[in-house]
């Protein structure tokens, strides 16, 4: 259980942790007082930033630096920075909304990456989102013969998405569009996850000597439909700037990023909180390689459902009073774009 803070403990905290992310050093106490123009002696600052470190929310690197806030302290520091921020920020919202418009990107999968691509330039951290289709509705299945044991399935889904992959079934020509209008008619209107879930019901109760082809079809489309909700990420590259002088680290961070299940698996718990952006700490995710970074993600929507997130990785030692807002904002350009297109 953690302990409360006063006011001048929280107060000295906060601006400790402000200079250290400005800074980059520990923090001592003269120091902070100069900077802060503080109305307490440097001897009152040092009694403070003890107890500070007592409770967990500093540490002391070295036994003559100043101190550095804990995760436990970034995260009072994190906290507070919500109550200040949340204001949309209109210009950056219409900028956005221009350039993806003046880019004449339809797809919804292309709209992210071009998305990615600006937060990663703009922030020279690591860009990632992911397009959620599991709330959007069927409205065709079409199968359409590439070769001779190879069926391309095409799904659009409403509002305004396609999903389309070559699978391996031998299917007679002649059958395909009856086919096609059998699945059509079974799941028009129902979501994605509506569609799995029957799948997987009906998989479990075909009788291989009665219907095997129905059987190899059903587990091709959702293997198909299990494939969705894959991760974007756009500036891999940055890790490198990030943890430059750990070659081991950089290594396991990238095999995440390239695996992505585990990375997907932080963003569906995030999914399942009320919170509209959060950040989270690289030791929250109980992923060691993480550790020196945070995460900074925000949800999009079309309506009342949420149709993906969109986020940053980068150091734990961030600008997080600016990069907040503004994946807090790309968020919302992406939201207002996908609802126009709907």
């Amino acid at each position: 259980m953690e302990e409360r803070l006063t006011e001048r403990e929280r107060d000295i905290l906060l601006k400790l942790t402000e200079l250290y992310i400005r800074e980059g050093e520990p923090v001592g106490s003269r120091t902070l007082q100069k900077t802060f123009k503080l109305p307490f002696s440097p001897a009152t600052i040092r009694n403070v930033m003890a107890d500070l470190e007592d409770k967990g929310y500093l540490y002391q690197p070295h036994t003559s630096a100043g101190r550095v806030p804990t995760d436990k302290g970034l995260k009072i520091y994190i906290n507070s920075l919500f109550l200040a921020l949340g204001e949309e920020d209109e210009t950056l919202v219409n900028r956005l909304i221009d350039y993806l418009k003046s880019e004449k990107v339809q797809d919804r999968d292309e709209i992210l990456l071009k998305v990615l691509d600006y937060l990663q330039s703009f922030t020279g951290y690591v860009g990632f989102g992911v397009n959620l289709v599991e709330n959007l509705t069927v409205e065709s299945i079409t199968l359409v013969k590439v070769a001779s044991e190879k069926v391309l399935i095409v799904i659009n889904f409403k509002p305004d998405y396609v999903l389309h992959k070559v699978i391996r079934a031998s299917i007679p020509e002649g059958e395909l569009q009856k086919l096609s209008r059998a699945l059509t008619q079974k799941f028009r209107g129902k979501t994605l996850r509506e569609v799995k879930r029957e799948l997987i019901e009906e998989i479990d109760g075909l009788r291989k000597e009665i219907a095997e082809l129905s059987f190899k079809l059903n587990t091709q489309i959702l293997k198909t439909l299990n494939e969705v909700n894959h991760l974007e990420i756009q500036g891999t590259a940055n890790i490198v700037n990030m943890v430059a002088d750990d070659i081991a680290r950089m290594k396991k961070v990238l095999e995440i990023l390239e695996e992505k299940s585990l990375f997907l698996e932080i963003l569906r718990n995030f999914l399942e909180e009320k919170k509209e952006v959060s950040v989270i700490l690289g030791s929250e995710t109980e992923v060691e390689p993480l550790k020196p970074f945070s995460l900074v993600i925000s949800k999009f929507r079309i309506g009342f459902k949420n149709s993906g997130v969109v986020g940053i990785i980068g150091p734990k030692r961030m600008d997080y009073t600016s990069v907040i807002p503004l994946v807090e904002n790309v968020a919302r350009a992406l939201s207002k774009l996908l609802e126009e297109k709907k």
